[in-house]
């Protein structure tokens, strides 16, 4: 998968959805096989009703609610990387990182990028390297 076609799929909460699902993600206006609303998924609601094209372009961002609440480990560092270096970036280091052996997704929702600290997963992506 290319940098482009990467930048094109990426959710507004950061998640690439063309890497786990091609025919899902809020970008293809459904999320795991059913339509999506504003109601249905509070990074979505949240980024339309503002206007954004993505949670990186708010100052509040990662803000501690749904897919950010505590715990959340891998997206907080996947916006936070956008925010800091932008989409296409982050593009360039998922796609990089692919062809380097770094899996996005295994079976489910989990894969290289599942660490423990933000700071681990930001240093993967940017470097290509686990902490």
């Amino acid at each position: 998968m290319d940098a482009e076609q990467i930048k094109k799929s990426i959710s507004f909460c950061g998640l690439v959805c063309i890497l786990c699902n091609p025919d899902c993600g809020c970008i293809k206006g459904n999320h795991c096989g059913k339509r999506l609303s504003p109601e249905g998924c509070y990074q979505y609601g949240c980024c339309t009703k503002k206007g954004l094209n993505g949670c990186w372009e708010c100052d509040d961002a990662p803000c501690g609610e749904d897919m950010f609440a505590k715990g959340k480990t891998k997206l907080r560092a996947f916006i936070t990387c956008i925010k800091e270096d932008g989409p296409d970036m982050y593009s360039r280091y998922i796609s990089k990182n692919a062809e380097n052996g770094i899996v996005y997704h295994r079976n489910g929702i989990y894969g290289d990028y599942d660490l423990e600290t933000e700071e681990t997963v930001l240093q993967l992506l940017r470097t290509g390297k686990p902490g």
